[in-house]
């Protein structure tokens, strides 16, 4: 019975620091490690996009620069080709 009423005591006596707060760190609710990974990886993610947008808009603009070249292409074609009688 002894025993018993020393671990009530015990109990007591953390309940009574946790309440006047020395145990406080305790309390207070920390971000998830979890989230900040996931955070960072939305900002890896991120950068990775913008870097591919990048790449898609030089080749956007490569592609436009041979189309116009293969329409100039064309156009010279067609006027030699009507130019030559058969």
């Amino acid at each position: 019975m002894e025993r018993w009423e020393s671990d009530m005591q015990d109990s007591a006596q953390i309940l009574t620091s946790v309440m006047n707060g020395e145990e406080r760190r305790q309390c207070v609710p920390r971000r998830p490690a979890g989230l900040t990974i996931t955070v960072e990886k939305i900002d890896r993610v991120l950068t990775e996009v913008q870097a591919e947008i990048e790449v898609l808009r030089r080749e956007r603009t490569n592609l436009g620069l041979v189309r116009g070249e293969l329409v100039g292409m064309e156009a010279k074609w067609s006027g030699l080709h009507c130019a030559t009688p058969r």
